[in-house]
């Protein structure tokens, strides 16, 4: 979708051509199919196929006309119909994954229908009904899951991975993440998510990266169509797993090539939940799980303190449930839900080494400790350390029903509505130890102690609760008819999150001060600090050397408290409209052979973005003469519980005693002017924001199988064209300046050449001589209005703030772009050997909000007039506007994608597949002059208009010409025993390895400027790439079911992650923030205790419940002991628990 301006006389134009091109090929169809409507004498055979081993119907089997290449695949309902079968004896061929061919004769009478159907894994009883024995369900369990995903691959002509949710036992959490994380090419993201750390589980998964491309890139769908999510205080693309759950899906698709019925708009890939079918199963089915969740650490059949201001169980139940039910062969329901808690313990380490590598490093500034040695890389020295302690308990809930209603032969009915809530209740307690240190302090790798000056140490709480729901509804109709299908789809997701504070109870933050002299820091394993030690400062009978204890509240200090609330509102909705026709292109003799479909269709994409609320900076202050001592706020309740990593138990505040003490009292107020009352109206301005895009597309592509069946083509088209309309902050930082109706500076050659200020008793506006009685005389004359008393600075001063920084400024603004092509091709070279090839285009769009590089700005829309004097040193520039680029176009990549695969007769796989991407369009900063076409798009969208800001400057955002190119390997196999016998085939196992290969960019090109004055100033803009991350990862797993008890071990691995921040010291070297290669090992067990009823036990990341961050020194002068940046500490996480099914 490479985009470019559209007006509205141009889009009615391209609409009313492509009706024009849809018009004309209907009509060249229709016209068609009187002219070869004289076909021989033909019937139609129709039939289902079933799974013998577990009585569910089976999607993606074959039924081939033996010496033809007539093939059908069966739908989600077990079903086949062929078509224009010539009158007379035919023999059916039947195949599926892992199971031998099947035959049947049938003879099929002019204009007549006959049924034929197979059964496989077994055989049907007398009266047609499969016999289940469920001690071989059990054994046949994993082999069946696993026979669904690979029919599922293998009968799709475009590249996809994909995975049935019974193939990996019981995973109560429903988290998506948890099942694709060992698909070849993800990645899984856990905990906090772009950057909000409030309210995230390390333990968690939070987001899914494809081939490289982060969460933000991926989306998630159901049944094809989108589904919305959000999270408080950001505009964010992401989908988050928390936020869905997959108990009512059947399948789960990694689409790598995406065909031009779907949008392309995820440059990695995308995800699709398959929901489940009422007629999966001939007969009503049931199935229900009651579990509880813990962490082996916290393991307590008891209520105990925690996470917030009252006591829960830390062992805690869950359940979910599913049922299916066909009222009759043509209409169903099924209906599912889940209801769970979760606790999960949260322990943080941050040893800080050197405030600034490059300032402590200097050798003219670098400290010298005691001994005489200089802080250097080899020698560093901690100056700050962070501890905290972060439980959290998350409930969520889920449901979800389908209807299936089938009114003829040749219609279906889809309705599907999934509804899903959540809630988080965190807090965070953390203690923050600076040691100040100056020359002469006691310093080394065993320990850092403050000198006698001001040393600090900050208590934090920090307690939000995230509260949010998700509600999305579908409906599918589609229609055979006179030879045509004619799919119509609507859907509507809406998600809805919070940061609530006041509303539960409480503030969201609370700061205490420990105020010591000095501190000294003890470290540990690792370089973390086990012991820590602060003193008091001189006074009374206190010396420096007197230690102050820091784990007592009463040694610490209320001084200037303020009272945090971070209250915080998202909205997003994603509304879908959709048609789709197609038609086979059987009339014509020469095709008869070769099956060739045609499909055409239209959609529009309506989603809306809106965030809003006091924002997470909101804070009251003490009214003058209020007061509290810090025993009227102790957490009664959190008690001798450690910060963790060894310090003693602490004492803490409570944001809830505050709110209580407050509510009782009257002690805070919202202030009115001053530094905290601008810390809240730009907290107010910069949380809201607004953006809606529309999107209208359509494609045509056909689908042909040619060479008897074993050649299959699916190629087309696709085009879209995007309006957005939205609302962000917008900064004046000439807001000091008096300004006429237009909004230009007043000026008046005598009396002010440069304009009057508001803030400057240097213009004569507030001067008491006739000086200043003849500017305020000219004012009033010029009918512009002036304040009488000086205003202060935008910082502190509320009136000025609101001036500088304005919010929901409109921009508006329409693209489109060049349609996006793909092919894809399938080709069986054997029976057992499948090749894939695929060119296609896909999408990576920009942020929502991320500054310059976003579609809104970072709270930094900003319009600068210079005064005269100032031009000049701007190069004659009359002003500079300094936005974001609604207007930008998305990263457009051109790929390639091959995949090898071979299939075993037992069910087993082996992949091997190569892909590689050219990504055009990345973002980089961007400086012009009015009279240039980005000039005027920008300034258009903004509602100016560009003839009013003639000379002036505009820095922004565009995109590069540059391409990166990324390539990549990802290879899978999967593969039961059972060469070595009966008891071999209870045994499988799989693995999956990915490489991926980013290099960077060629730098891009300087380029050159003219300014107004005629002086040319060369600029070298700054490309944004892709954010790097692990380029080695995989997974891998066994697994054993037997009649009563099934096992499976699961792992995922993945080397350094080097998506963190690079510093480049002053000798040239470099010092990279790196997450470190891990391992992650689930666990499953299951052991059936009667025909309904089992137990199982799945335990997540059960060996490690531990992640780093460290720093690597390009030359290797690091010293391991201060490597570490960033310990979490959060254990495993099991569930336990009994299924029954019926």
């Amino acid at each position: 979708m490479c985009c470019t301006s559209l007006n509205r006389a141009g889009l009615f134009a391209s609409t009313r051509g492509l009706i024009r091109s849809v018009v004309s090929v209907l009509a060249a169809v229709a016209l068609c199919v009187p002219a070869f409507a004289q076909s021989p004498a033909t019937g139609v055979i129709r039939g289902k196929i079933q799974n013998a081993s577990n009585g569910a119907y089976l999607e993606n089997a074959t039924v081939e006309i033996e010496g033809t290449s007539r093939i059908a695949v069966t739908n989600g309902y077990g079903e086949f119909e062929i078509r224009g079968v010539p009158a007379g004896e035919v023999t059916l061929k039947a195949s599926y994954v892992g199971q031998p061919v099947q035959m049947a004769t049938v003879t099929v009478a002019e204009n007549g229908e006959v049924n034929q159907d197979f059964t496989f894994r077994g055989a049907a009883g007398k009266d047609g009904v499969v016999q289940l024995d469920p001690f071989t369900v059990n054994v046949e369990r994993y082999s069946n899951a696993r026979a669904v995903a690979i029919a599922a691959e293998r009968n799709a002509v475009n590249i996809k991975n994909v995975v049935s949710i019974e193939e990996f036992g019981e995973i109560p959490s429903g988290n998506v993440g948890e099942f694709v994380k060992f698909l070849p090419g993800i990645q899984i993201d856990y905990g906090s998510s772009n950057g909000n750390n409030q309210g995230y589980s390390e333990n968690r998964a939070n987001g899914v990266s494809v081939r490289g491309f982060g969460p933000e890139d991926t989306t998630i769908l159901i049944d094809g169509l989108p589904v919305a999510a959000t999270v408080p205080g950001n505009l964010t693309r992401q989908v988050g797993l928390d936020q869905m759950s997959i108990n009512n899906a059947s399948r789960v698709e990694l689409i790598k090539v995406a065909t031009p019925d779907i949008p392309a708009n995820s440059v990695g890939g995308q995800i699709n939940l398959i929901t489940r079918s009422s007629f999966e199963f001939p007969k009503p089915s049931y199935s229900a799980s009651f579990f509880f969740n813990f962490n082996p650490d916290y393991f307590d059949f008891e209520k105990t303190p925690g996470p917030v201001n009252k006591s829960t169980f830390k062992m805690s139940p869950g359940t979910n449930f599913s049922a299916s039910y066909p009222f009759s062969k043509t209409f169903g329901v099924t209906l599912s839900g889940s209801i769970q808690q979760e606790y999960s313990q949260n322990f943080r380490a941050q040893p800080v080494w050197n405030n600034s590598w490059n300032a402590s490093f200097n050798n003219a500034t670098a400290i010298v400790n005691g001994a005489g040695v200089r802080a250097s890389i080899a020698n560093p020295l901690m100056t700050r350390y962070q501890v905290t302690d972060a439980p959290s308990i998350t409930d969520t809930q889920s449901a979800n029903l389908r209807v299936d209603w089938k009114p003829s032969p040749n219609q279906n009915l889809r309705a599907n509505v999934q509804y899903s809530t959540y809630e988080t209740a965190e807090a965070q307690r953390r203690l923050d130890f600076r040691p100040t240190l100056a020359a002469g302090a006691d310093w080394n790798e065993f320990q850092s102690i403050g000198t006698t000056a001001n040393s600090t140490t900050a208590m934090t709480l920090t307690t939000r609760d995230r509260i949010g729901d998700t509600v999305s509804a579908s409906v599918n109709y589609d229609i055979n008819l006179l030879g045509f299908k004619i799919e119509v789809a609507g859907s509507t997701s809406k998600s809805v999150s919070d940061f609530k504070d006041e509303e539960n109870g409480h503030y969201s933050g609370l700061d205490l001060n420990l105020n010591p002299s000095r501190v000294a820091l003890y470290l540990g394993e690792d370089g973390i600090p086990s012991n820590v030690e602060t003193y008091w400062r001189a006074g009374g009978t206190n010396t420096t050397s007197t230690i102050k204890d820091y784990t007592q509240i009463a040694n610490w200090s209320i001084a200037d408290a303020k009272a945090f609330s971070g209250e915080s509102h998202n909205e997003r909705t994603i509304n879908l409209y959709k048609v789709d026709v197609s038609r086979a292109i059987d009339f014509l003799p020469f095709l008869q052979r070769n099956p060739v479909n045609l499909k055409f269709g239209a959609r529009r994409d309506e989603e809306e973005n809106v965030k809003d609320g006091r924002g997470t900076g909101y804070r009251q202050v003490l009214k003058t003469g209020a007061t509290f001592v810090t025993a009227d706020i102790i957490d009664d309740h959190y008690v001798g519980y450690s910060p963790g990593f060894g310090l003693r138990p602490q004492q803490w505040a409570s944001t809830y005693k505050l709110f209580e003490l407050n509510k009782a009292n009257n002690l805070f107020e919202e202030p009115l002017d001053g530094a905290d009352a601008v810390n809240n109206y730009n907290s107010f301005v910069n949380q809201n924001k607004q953006l809606k895009e529309t999107t209208d597309a359509w494609y045509a592509m056909l689908t042909g199988s040619f060479l008897d069946g074993r050649l299959s083509l699916v190629g087309g088209a696709r085009q879209e064209s995007r309006a957005r309309v939205g609302r962000t902050p917008f900064t004046d930082s000439k807001w000091n300046y008096l300004k006429q109706a237009d909004g230009s500076i007043w000026t008046n050659a005598t009396l002010a050449p440069n304009g009057v200020r508001i803030n400057s008793t240097a213009d004569n506006l507030f001067a008491t001589g006739a000086t200043g009685d003849a500017l305020r005389a000219a004012l009033t004359a010029a009918g512009i209005s002036f304040p009488t008393a000086i205003y202060g600075a935008q910082t502190t001063d509320i009136r000025s703030a609101k001036l500088f920084k304005q919010p929901l400024r409109e921009i508006n603004q329409k693209v489109t772009g060049d349609p996006s092509y793909s092919l894809n091709a399938a080709f069986k070279l054997t029976k057992k050997i499948d090749l894939k090839v695929a060119y296609s285009r896909s999408f990576k769009q920009q942020p929502l909000e991320d500054g310059s590089v976003g579609v809104l700005s970072g709270n930094n829309l900003t319009i600068v007039e210079y005064t005269v004097a100032e031009q000049a040193s701007q190069n004659g520039a009359l002003g500079q506007i300094t936005v974001a680029n609604p207007g930008l176009k998305p990263e457009t990549a051109q790929n390639w994608d091959f995949e090898v695969a071979y299939y075993t007769d037992s069910g087993g796989k082996f992949t091997a597949s190569y892909y590689t991407k050219e990504v055009k369009n990345a973002t980089q900063s961007f400086t012009t002059y009015s009279g240039t076409p980005g000039f005027d798009q920008a300034l258009s969208a903004l509602g100016f208009a560009p003839a009013e800001f003639d000379g002036w400057r505009m820095v922004t955002s565009a995109n590069s010409t540059r391409l990166q190119k990324t390539s990549g390997w990802e290879f899978f196999a999967s593969q039961d025993f059972s060469k070595l016998g009966d008891w071999g085939r209870r045994f499988s196992a799989f693995v999956s390895f990915a490489m991926t290969d980013f290099p960077p960019p060629s730098p891009a090109e300087p380029y050159t400027i003219t300014n107004p004055n005629g002086t040319t100033t060369t600029l070298t803009p700054a490309i944004a790439t892709v954010t790097l991350r692990a380029d080695r990862f995989g997974g891998a797993g066994l697994q054993f079911s037997g009649e009563r008890f099934s096992a499976q071990i699961r792992g995922t691995y993945r080397n350094d992650n080097q998506n963190g921040s690079t510093t480049v010291l002053n000798d040239g070297t470099e010092m990279r923030r790196i997450d470190p290669g891990e391992t992650r090992i689930d666990v499953n067990l299951g052991f059936m205790i009667s025909k309904n009823y089992s137990l199982f036990a799945s335990g997540r990341d059960v060996f490690n419940g531990e992640r780093d961050q460290i720093w690597r020194h390009s030359a290797g002068l690091l010293p391991d002991y201060a490597s570490l940046a960033d310990r979490k500490r959060f254990g495993a996480a099991w569930s336990v628990g009994v299924r029954g099914t019926w």
